[in-house]
């Protein structure tokens, strides 16, 4: 391939991948690239708001996109989908003439193609071939729904700084649109710090450090923000094992984060150095909670080698907030000074 032709590929390339374009000639894709205008928006624009008229069809060149709705009250949105590279954005409303039911609004920065209304008319009658790709994707939505369509684009790939996004939204969002695939954290030197992955909507394995499962996704919520997040959908790691599987539904994984993250705030209170030595006050350990009792034999264990709570949190196969919880019922008990 010469320099041209890879220039124009690097082009056109995210209209090759794109639903709506995938199927026509290179040629073709020129021809639609030429026929719309390549814009940047920066972090925290709006690329058209509800009840807009529909007069431009987007597809994603690069970047995030977050879709968002109004639910009861006008004034009060939420985010119901995120989309990106090669996405389209106002397809189906550009044929409707409806207005925007949506929201679309660029949470980092992002790059698209926009092609108004009255060219994009133009390009179907030119291109026949856009015409039938458009109608056979209109009448699959049509059966099996708008949602469910862009849910099962397993492929997608989505990423983006997380002082853009509210981690617990994202998560949401893969949730209640059935994505299937990986969601990854990574730190400010772009290390992995916490793997999660999908199938259809659910949290099915997750992994921080030594901790795995639930134990590893509340403490995604214990630990400082992060740097960065990256959805790709597929297949899981083969790093994860069946008996690593999540039984607890997003859901409710995400309302016991948050009440755990909550207390740990007043559990930390009582410890502010956590290299701090706590040292047993007896020579045996009486536990009456059978939940906690295995958890409370390891601290105490630990506590008579006279290790520190920063080392058994980088230790124990369990969140940070079990660990102070346990430490502080010892406290309170008068086992531990």
């Amino acid at each position: 391939m010469d320099d041209t032709a890879e220039r124009l590929e690097e082009e056109i390339g995210f209209l090759r991948n794109s639903e709506i374009f995938g199927r026509l000639s290179t040629e073709e894709l020129k021809i639609i690239l030429d026929g719309g205008k390549i814009e940047t928006h920066s972090p925290g624009s709006t690329i058209f708001r509800i009840g807009d008229p529909s007069d431009a069809i987007y597809v994603i060149k690069s970047g995030v996109v977050e879709i968002c709705r109004a639910k009861g009250d006008r004034d009060k949105i939420s985010v119901v989908a995120y989309l990106g590279e090669s996405d389209p954005i106002g397809e189906m409303a550009i044929t409707t003439g409806s207005s925007r039911g949506s929201l679309a609004r660029v949470p980092q920065m992002a790059e698209m193609l926009k092609i108004e209304k009255g060219a994009f008319m133009d390009l179907l009658s030119q291109i026949p071939e856009l015409s039938i790709s458009l109608l056979a994707i209109l009448s699959k939505r049509l059966e099996d729904g708008l949602r469910k369509q862009r849910a099962a684009a397993r492929y997608q790939h989505l990423s983006g700084k997380l002082e853009y996004f509210d981690l617990p939204t994202i998560i949401q969002t893969l949730a209640t649109t059935e994505r299937t695939g990986t969601l990854t954290i990574t730190d400010q030197v772009e290390g992995v710090f916490a793997v999660l992955y999908f199938d259809a909507g659910k949290i099915l394995y997750a992994k921080l450090g030594h901790l795995r499962g639930e134990e590893a996704f509340y403490q995604l919520f214990q630990s400082p923000i992060q740097d960065a997040f990256t959805f790709k959908g597929g297949l899981p790691p083969g790093e994860f094992e069946e008996e690593e599987e999540i039984g607890t539904t997003t859901m409710g994984l995400l309302l016991e984060a948050t009440h755990q993250q909550d207390e740990l705030k007043v559990l930390k209170s009582s410890y502010s150095d956590s290299k701090r030595v706590s040292r047993p006050q007896s020579k045996t350990l009486s536990w009456d909670d059978k939940e906690t009792r295995d958890l409370a034999r390891e601290i105490w264990a630990r506590l008579r080698r006279g290790e520190t709570i920063a080392q058994m949190v980088r230790e124990i196969s369990t969140c940070e907030y079990r660990i102070y919880k346990v430490l502080s019922i010892m406290n309170e008990k008068g086992l531990v000074g």
